[in-house]
């Protein structure tokens, strides 16, 4: 039933506090490290320049992982709900991403066609649900792996190929997935800023 107390301009708690907190430090952690990363793969600047990328570096990715393995334990209930959400797909989806949400038609040709209605999410934001989480999983493990495993052993297996494959592996992701965001922020319909302004402030007004 509604309430009819409610007026326009009043707001209501739209997202929890570690909800934010999250969002907060993926945006504080994963840019610096995706942007750093890839200054790290080109190496365009001289010694200096290198090692502060690295320092850089360094400080988002613990951030990164430390937001994700807190909210992993803390908030299970949500983790669960994002996986049922973006891993649950239907002939819809299928159709939705046939004709890639109709956004190529609106931005290009500037038609509008017919689309199968969607949820709270859509197919696209599905596909990149799933892109991040098992990006993100792979550059922390990657990480990981080179922060703690590498320093100890001798420089010549720190260079070997199989040092070099993970990291060549990681500045693309992270290049990629950096894009991505960018990308998506820019889109009207993927990921508005005005949902992005909403995700990370605790209030949203009532409409």
């Amino acid at each position: 039933m509604m309430d009819n107390n409610f007026k326009g301009n009043e707001r209501i708690l739209h997202h929890s506090l570690p909800v934010r907190l999250f969002h907060w430090c993926l945006v504080l952690g994963f840019l610096p490290a995706g942007f750093t990363g890839v200054i790290l793969f080109f190496r365009p600047f001289g010694e200096a320049g290198m090692h502060l990328a690295m320092q850089v570096h360094i400080v988002g990715a613990w951030i990164l992982m430390i937001a994700c393995t807190l909210f992993f334990l803390l908030c299970p209930g949500r983790v669960v709900a994002f996986w049922r959400e973006v891993f649950h797909w239907s002939k819809q989806d299928i159709d939705w991403m046939k004709v890639g949400g109709g956004y190529p038609q609106k931005m290009i040709f500037l038609q509008e066609i017919e689309v199968p209605p969607m949820g709270k999410i859509n197919s696209g934001q599905k596909m990149m649900g799933i892109m991040v989480f098992f990006g993100t999983l792979l550059i922390i493990l990657t990480g990981a792996v080179l922060y703690f495993a590498l320093p100890p052993v001798p420089k010549a297996s720190a260079t070997s190929a199989p040092a070099n494959a993970v990291k060549n592996t990681r500045a693309p992701l992270m290049g990629f997935f950096t894009f991505c965001g960018g990308t998506a922020v820019k889109s009207n319909d993927w990921l508005s800023v005005a949902s992005l302004k909403k995700l990370l402030s605790p209030l949203s007004a009532i409409r």
